[in-house]
């Protein structure tokens, strides 16, 4: 019956757009079948506190934010958004067209399934796994924690750097991720049993920004992401890459914690357009620090240019990755790979959807296939 549904709503979608009273019974329909399928309140919950969190001088339950809602409700069916989605790419401004560009979250995972081995992809969703894979591009001290057995080496480890960075084994958009201070602790063992306690975890050296980049925003590390697809040749093709600032205060750079993103062009390694955040707003300084962004050079980009295609044949079963590189007073090291990288940073720059990239990707996927079946 799942399989039904599922042909029966692609139908649907490749019918439309609709307007008038079609979209007003395709949205009606969609929200019988949530009450169904779903737990309706939440979900409804989701979408006008999307609503509200966007479009605050709205009126609680008046007729704008009703009728905004079944809007936000009818782009879900159609594109398979996220409703912070609707605002994040301003779908209010854009055509069927326009909405039917933009890689969302309902059709970006087919993508990934395709491109990336889903077994080799835990070397990159486990840090602890990265570390084994990647070991030789960190250039710093890196400890991974699986149980007390670790208790010696974590002893020697806090010597060495009392001040740390933990991130648990397994965790996304900078979730989780502390710096530690073994100073303000009576006892490695008191420290130790705070490392421990939610299980599997890696301890890192903490990276010494480059001046250049650090400027920007000093208390995170600010990195750059580069998004690249590995073809069988073994060359890896950047799709978009951006440079990500923490603002605010906060230790991390994700766009998800309040972070900052501008675009870099590839070739020149020169930020080629405003910074934004989550929220649309843009930025040709930074806000914190008044730090121009548009038009900043990248320090030493060839050799960023070097590292990827190295990195990107680490593993060659994960094609679609993106690499986060930190710039050091030791060089460009790695940070991490995401064999699911988001795609709103470059969405959201000139509000211009990237889902033909993915679709090229695709193309060279399917020529590698054929090549190989011979």
């Amino acid at each position: 019956m799942k399989k039904t549904l599922i042909k029966i709503k692609k139908g649907i979608v490749k019918a439309g757009p609709y307007s008038g009273v079609a979209k007003w019974l395709l949205v009606s329909l969609y929200i019988l079948a949530l009450k169904v399928f779903t737990n309706y309140g939440r979900q409804k919950k989701r979408v006008y506190k999307a609503i509200y969190e966007n479009r605050p001088e709205l009126e609680e339950n008046g007729r704008e934010a009703k009728k905004l809602y079944r809007e936000v409700l009818y782009c879900k069916f159609m594109y398979g958004i996220l409703p912070k989605e609707y605002f994040i790419y301003r779908f209010d401004l854009l055509s069927h067209k326009g909405r039917s560009t933009f890689v969302t979250r309902s059709n970006k995972y087919r993508y990934y399934k395709k491109f990336n081995s889903k077994n080799h992809a835990e070397f990159l969703n486990r840090k602890t796994e990265t570390i084994r894979k990647f070991g030789e591009f960190y250039h710093r001290d890196v400890l991974c924690v699986y149980d007390e057995d670790e208790f010696p080496e974590f002893c020697e480890f806090v010597k060495k750097h009392p001040r740390f960075i933990y991130k648990p084994a397994q965790d996304y958009g900078g979730h989780g991720i502390r710096i530690y201070n073994a100073e303000l602790y009576e006892s490695p063992e008191d420290l130790f049993s705070v490392i421990v306690f939610n299980g599997a975890c890696v301890c890192e050296e903490l990276i010494v920004q480059g001046r250049e980049i650090a400027q920007f925003h000093p208390d995170s590390v600010n990195t750059v992401r580069i998004v690249t697809y590995r073809d069988d040749s073994g060359y890896a093709h950047t799709q978009w890459c951006f440079l990500r600032m923490g603002a605010g205060g906060s230790h991390t750079d994700n766009m998800s914690a309040g972070g900052i993103s501008a675009l870099i062009d590839f070739e020149t390694g020169i930020i080629c357009d405003c910074g934004r955040d989550y929220r649309g707003e843009r930025y040709v300084f930074h806000p914190d620090t008044g730090v121009q962004l548009v038009g900043f050079v990248i320090p030493r980009w060839d050799e960023v240019k070097e590292l990827v295609q190295k990195i990107a044949n680490v593993l060659p079963e994960v094609r679609f990755v993106g690499w986060d590189l930190a710039y050091t007073d030791r060089g460009w090291v790695f940070v991490e790979g995401n064999a699911q990288p988001q795609c709103v940073a470059p969405q959201i720059t000139a509000y211009n959807g990237k889902l033909a990239a993915y679709e090229a990707m695709d193309a060279i996927f399917e020529a590698d296939l054929a090549a190989r079946k011979g």
